[in-house]
């Protein structure tokens, strides 16, 4: 059987690109606990979603974490970090809805609890909004985080 290609998807493929934005973070409370901005870099690369993401923090700090992305189904890819170790921990599913419409679904691997919900919606083409919910290992919300984005290159 032939393997789906990542750019024959509905959804994932309307997301490559240079993404940048404002991240706001925020606990159960909505009291602000955070605030930087971000630089995504989106591609399919060899049937893979490859994606980097760099933090820019008021303090002048800069991050980068790397993410790569294997297809699991006719709709849905498998997210594994290249580089952050604590990511081992967790299972991530991203998930195509509708015409642009991403969900991402994170795992505890030991406990099997669900440690993150995150909406990625597609507004137009070079406009996106982000929102992710967090809970603690007791299921209950731990945060949120709010995410508005603008394409800044193809």
């Amino acid at each position: 059987m032939v393997q789906k290609q990542l750019q024959d998807f509905k959804v994932f493929p309307k997301h490559v690109g240079v993404w940048y934005g404002k991240w706001i973070r925020v606990d159960a409370n909505a009291q602000e606990t955070q605030r930087f901005e971000a630089e995504i870099t989106q591609k399919i690369i060899d049937n893979q979603w490859i994606q980097t993401n760099t933090y820019k923090y008021p303090d002048g700090r800069n991050v980068t974490n790397s993410f790569v992305g294997k297809i699991i189904s006719e709709d849905e890819i498998e997210i594994e970090s290249l580089d952050v170790p604590e990511w081992q921990n967790f299972k991530t599913i991203a998930k195509e809805h509708g015409d642009s419409i991403i969900i991402f679904n994170v795992w505890n691997k030991t406990t099997g609890k669900l440690f993150a919900t995150e909406t990625i919606n597609l507004v137009n083409h070079n406009n996106r909004c982000r929102t992710s919910q967090s809970f603690t290992e007791e299921g209950k919300v731990k945060g949120f985080m709010l995410i508005v984005e603008e394409r800044v290159f193809e």
